[in-house]
């Protein structure tokens, strides 16, 4: 098979329009056209039906697309691999992260990881654990962080950095306790604010509670938040407390805009970050770069190294 039809051809399957793919690949309507049928010929077997304006894969096309996705991403595998050996590593790295390594690990990172590759593009994307794990089994992102390891026989996590939840509240008299010591008992009645579900915030608290023999169903929930700085606007707003990464809320405890609050028996909360890749997807050399870069630059800080992979 011509390599170039089937790459036109699972444009035109994930486009599911003969008229979209060809906007992608800056090719005309009846190139695209030509290029299928010419592709229909050489298999002898119809890849799409043409229901009216709409297309649907046949079997054969289903089965095509399994295979060209995989002819693909080893395509473009090859074509990095090539140009990292010759040094002129460049390309599109796509990055998935929860919201603390989104918006707090990783930026100062990809600054300094593209004054040291510059033709590279990193395009980062923010979503909860969930979402992104979602993602990179889907394909959609080369690599991603996240704050909780999710079972998936497909994924390999292994962690990157650490962080501690902590309890923190408005500064406000209602939250003021004795030695800024609370019990979980006392802490039941007072409002607490939450991450939603599939964050990875929520899920190490949820197993950090489990631990003592609790569930947020034990505490006064006021609300689930879908973001950190969501939560932060909304201690702020003396909504509530709530146990957040020590790391998200550096500057607004310096600042006192927040209080620490200390739970009594919550000592050991320990929080892991991870890298997740999908195992049975060929190793880009631009993710490869990036987590050596990484691994790098965090064992200079003194922070936990990457597993080189």
């Amino acid at each position: 098979m011509d390599l170039r039809l089937v790459e036109i051809f699972c444009a035109v399957y994930e486009e599911r329009s003969f008229s979209k793919a060809a906007r992608r690949l800056g090719l005309s309507q009846p190139t695209i056209s030509g290029h299928i049928k010419a592709l229909e010929t050489g298999l002898d077997s119809r890849v799409f039906d043409r229901l009216g304006r709409e297309i649907q894969p046949t079997r054969a096309g289903q089965l095509l697309y399994k295979y060209g996705r995989q002819i693909g991403e080893l395509k473009q595998s090859a074509e990095e691999a090539m140009a990292r050996f010759l040094n002129r590593l460049e390309g599109r790295l796509l990055l998935g992260a929860s919201t603390i390594p989104g918006e707090h690990l990783l930026p100062a990172n990809i600054g300094a990881f593209k004054g040291a590759y510059p033709k590279i593009d990193i395009n980062l994307v923010i979503r909860d654990s969930q979402a992104i794990v979602e993602g990179v089994k889907a394909g959609a992102f080369d690599l991603g962080f996240v704050g909780a390891r999710l079972p998936d026989e497909g994924l390999l996590f292994e962690p990157f950095s650490s962080d501690r939840l902590i309890l923190v509240a408005p500064p406000i008299p209602e939250w003021k306790t004795s030695g800024g010591i609370l019990s979980f008992e006392s802490l039941r009645a007072k409002p607490l604010l939450v991450r939603e579900h599939g964050s990875g915030t929520r899920m190490m608290l949820e197993r950090a509670l489990e631990r003592h023999n609790l569930s947020l169903r034990d505490f006064n929930v006021v609300a689930a938040l879908g973001s950190t700085s969501a939560i932060k606007q909304g201690i702020k707003a003396n909504m509530g407390a709530s146990f957040l990464s020590s790391i998200a809320v550096e500057d607004e405890l310096a600042s006192g805009a927040m209080r620490r609050i200390d739970v009594s028996g919550f000592e050991h909360n320990q929080r892991d970050f991870f890298t997740v890749v999908h195992t049975r997807r060929a190793a880009s050399p631009l993710r490869s770069a990036f987590l050596e870069f990484l691994g790098d630059r965090m064992r200079g800080h003194g922070e936990r190294s990457l597993a080189r992979r």
